[in-house]
């Protein structure tokens, strides 16, 4: 029997390629088991009259996915107790031997009663019981006493229960449903919070399904069409998740994502990979849920509190009222009149922080027709609106205009990026729910950032750049270049003046110069930096671009923002803003800085050196302090009898390198080599070379694995540098000894954006080679020696490293210390990095 099971559930797979999906495939599969399961039990003699084979859980819904659990419990009388072991081995053995995972339990109604008032998730496991076989009298018997002891009477302990329930869960598995590999059962908008809403309804109001909540009136009819629809996406897309790995698994991973794309009959459309348009639609799906869950839990709370409090009741203003902490709209026929209100209470929300009453968020979703291009033009609905976006500190205001569709109704651009996913391991959120987060985080910075805050004369025009900084994605094409042209647009209808509808178009033409400034270029090349000043030229931009590349980067995801790149960001803005504070933009007479550390140094009485102070380099001397140089010189001394001067400091935010040792080729390369072998990553090189041929590398570094500076091996670090570059250490081999057991295949994504670009134009004396590149451990190592086989000398390199992508930035000159120009060199030297970097693992 358990073989013409399996044959049965595997003939499943072929009724869902015929074109069976949603919630049909799912009852097929428990009317396949109903089957199997009733007829083993009349089978076994020994299932008498005091035994009741009840289905729960997903199970008990109908709702029985390929490779879920299969929840039964066994009823019993205790006069049957005996007879137990017989009726198990011959209901539940077979589904084990048929590769089913069974949750079964044997209690008599007792036992179930106490066990659901110690477990809450047993409890609502049983609401969803069913009847499957034996005696109906004892089935009866517990659900009459199930309902008196959970039911009747107990609404309100239920609905706290099921509330800090879902709080707990949201915490755990993250309030966003729109993360880049969401969990469509526990994340937020999943099936958990279909369930949820479904056994409250089921146990408060005794309603059955989502047609019974339509006809009482918790959800309109275009409600519950929209949540029908997303629970049968949902329920597809987790049927062919289970079949993809032949098991139980909810984790959309970011390598399912394309295959269940394609099973699905997506296709590229308009700008998107298959994949984007799917997991858009996902998140469109997860959002309908969320949404309508929480109304319909508003509304919960509401009937089960104490009666309204008609003390706190008072108008704010026409048409819109507070009451009992809730603000509402009191008069549709007003609304009409009056849409402005549409907006008006998202200001006043934003202000008195005071959330939206549930009813008027429906009143507003079915209002949105009233959304028409003369309200788009009203100067008292932008003031709304720039009152919301510069309030809203808590972001709960516009959550709400975003969820209740008003956002895109105003803003009919930003209805392209809603739930617009990005196909890579970098963004984390949707682009609509990024563009909220950098909104988010704007405000967190007006605290830590207050001073420069305080600067800005038109404030607003910050927050309106946050919310529309990516409105210009999933349109092809460079995304800052089409976003300002859209926003030129949408500050005309907000009525921003010309000259702030630049300043708006500056800030998201340019959202990520400032960031990329920092992470991959010299920021103590002078001539550069003055080139960035006039770029941005004002103060005012300045700030602000400096406050948004912040908050874009904090609400992009947890793995790109660290106080490290705060710090380059910081000495980027300071730097910068030091040359618009000028009366005229100039750079400082760099010879004179030069002459002035040979000074300080000479004062502090340095040891003898084999060369005179005045042979090194002003790019050297301009680059520490005179203590530092000082420090050099007294450690360039050890180089008579050593090979390698080193220092490890830890920083507050990262760990510094200082080696000194004499310059031969490769050195970088075998550097990187080293540290790679000892679990350290390099953010950020300057190499120095003295006319004696002293090296001086300075190196910011931080850990690969999760240690502490005190933890870290610096002995045996510091005697594999000497072993390496003195040529008695094989790093190739010991590399690839060390990562063979990390190496894997490349993802289906694959290195598909890898590119390496050689760049004559930025830098007044350098090459800056960028190299772009799925991350790897010992990447860094690879594409030094690749250098290093060109005899190309390395200055100052620069790992940005933004999720599992990385830039490799390096300032390089040719062996006889020009820029490299040659043509057919330079595509040589690019073709042998890209060789590198895409090789895989």
């Amino acid at each position: 029997m358990s073989r013409e099971l399996r044959a049965r559930r595997e003939a499943l797979e072929s009724l869902w390629q015929q074109g069976m999906s949603g919630r049909a495939l799912l009852k097929q599969h428990s009317a396949l088991l109903d089957e199997f399961i009733v007829e083993s039990f009349t089978r076994c003699r020994e299932a008498g009259s005091g035994l009741a084979l009840v289905a729960t859980g997903g199970y008990g819904r109908q709702e029985l996915f390929p490779f879920s659990d299969v929840d039964l419990m066994l009823l019993y009388e205790p006069a049957m107790k005996d007879r137990l072991n017989p009726v198990i081995e011959t209901v539940i053995y077979p589904l084990w031997d048929a590769g089913l995972e069974v949750g079964h339990s044997v209690r008599t109604v007792e036992q179930c009663i106490i066990d659901a008032q110690e477990d809450f998730f047993f409890q609502v496991s049983l609401v969803d019981n069913r009847f499957l076989a034996g005696n109906g009298r004892l089935f009866d018997h517990f659900r009459d006493s199930f309902g008196q002891e959970f039911i009747e009477g107990h609404r309100k302990p239920f609905l706290d229960k099921m509330l800090d329930f879902r709080r707990k869960r949201h915490h755990s598995f993250g309030t966003q449903s729109f993360l880049l590999e969401p969990q469509i059962k526990e994340n937020r908008g999943g099936f958990r919070d279909i369930q949820a809403m479904l056994w409250t309804a089921r146990v408060i109001f005794g309603l059955a399904d989502l047609a019974a909540m339509q006809e009482a009136g918790l959800l309109l009819e275009r409600e519950r069409e929209q949540f029908e629809q997303a629970w049968d996406f949902l329920v597809r897309v987790r049927n062919r998740l289970h079949y993809l790995g032949s098991r139980k698994n909810d984790q959309l991973f970011f390598e399912h994502q394309e295959k269940i794309a394609k099973a699905l009959d997506y296709k590229n459309t308009g700008g998107l990979l298959d994949v984007e348009c799917f997991m858009r639609d996902l998140y469109q799906h997860m959002r309908t849920v969320a949404v309508n869950s929480e109304l319909f839990f508003e509304h919960v709370r509401e009937v089960l509190g104490p009666p309204p409090d008609r003390a706190g009741q008072r108008a704010l203003e026409p048409g819109i009222e507070l009451r009992q902490e809730r603000l509402h709209l009191v008069d549709p026929k007003l609304l009409r009149k009056k849409p402005v209100l549409l907006l008006r209470i998202f200001a006043l929300a934003a202000r008195n922080r005071t959330p939206i009453h549930h009813r008027t968020k429906k009143l507003i979703r079915e209002s949105l027709a009233l959304v028409d291009d003369r309200l788009r033009r009203s100067k008292r609905a932008a003031k709304s609106f720039f009152d919301l976006l510069v309030r809203d500190s808590g972001s709960q205001a516009l959550d709400a205009l975003l969820e209740t569709g008003l956002l895109s109704a105003y803003i009919p651009e930003f209805a392209a990026v809603e739930s617009l996913a990005q196909h890579d391991v970098y963004h984390v959120y949707t682009v609509d729910s990024h563009l909220l987060q950098t909104v988010a985080e704007l405000h967190r910075l007006s605290g830590k950032e207050a001073r420069i805050l305080a600067t800005l004369s038109a404030p607003h025009l910050l927050f309106l750049a946050g919310l529309l900084h990516d409105i210009g994605k999933g349109r092809g094409g460079s995304h800052e270049e089409k976003g300002a042209e859209l926003v030129a647009g949408i500050g005309a209808r907000l009525g921003l003046s010309p000259e702030q509808r630049d300043t708006l178009a500056f800030l998201v033409r340019n959202h990520l110069f400032l960031t990329m400034t920092a992470m991959r270029r010299d920021l103590e090349d002078e001539a550069f930096i003055l080139r960035c000043a006039d770029r941005i030229r004002d103060p005012q931009r300045l700030a602000m671009l400096y406050l948004l590349s912040v908050a874009d980067a904090r609400a992009t995801g947890p793995s790109v923002w660290n106080e490290w790149k705060g710090a380059l960001l910081l000495e980027l803005y300071l730097k910068i803003a030091l040359i618009l504070d000028r009366a005229e933009m100039a750079l400082p007479d760099r010879r004179k800085g030069a002459k002035w550390m040979r000074r300080q140094i000479r004062k502090l009485r340095p040891p003898p050196l084999e060369l005179d102070i005045e042979e090194l380099p002003d790019d050297y001397l301009l680059s520490f302090a005179p203590e530092n140089v000082v420090d050099h010189i007294r450690r360039r001394q050890d180089l008579n009898y050593t090979k390698l001067a080193f220092q490890a400091v830890e920083e507050a935010d990262h760990w510094s390198l200082l080696l000194l040792a004499r310059d031969r080729p490769g050195l970088l390369a075998k550097i990187c080599g080293v540290l790679a072998l000892h679990n350290i990553n390099v953010h950020r090189a300057q190499i120095f070379t003295w006319p004696d041929g002293t090296v001086v590398d300075t190196l910011e570094v931080a850990p690969a694995i999760n240690s502490s500076f005190a933890e870290q091996d610096w002995r045996k670090l510091e005697h594999d540098l000497r072993a390496a570059i003195t040529n008695r250490l094989g790093l190739t081999h010991r590399l690839h000894r060390k990562l063979q057991p990390i190496r894997r295949p490349a993802p289906q994504a694959g290195n598909d954006r890898a590119k390496v670009l050689l760049d004559n134009e930025t830098a007044d004396t350098h090459t800056i080679i960028e190299v772009f590149s799925r991350d790897r451990p010992g990447l860094l190592y690879e594409v030094t020696r690749t250098l290093a086989d060109f005899e190309i000398n390395i200055f100052q390199a620069k790992i940005a490293q933004e999720a599992e992508q990385v830039v490799d930035v390096f300032y390089v000159r040719d062996n006889y210390g020009d820029k490299i120009l040659d043509p057919v060199l330079k595509e040589e030297i690019r073709a042998s990095l890209m060789f590198v970097v895409t090789r895989g693992r």
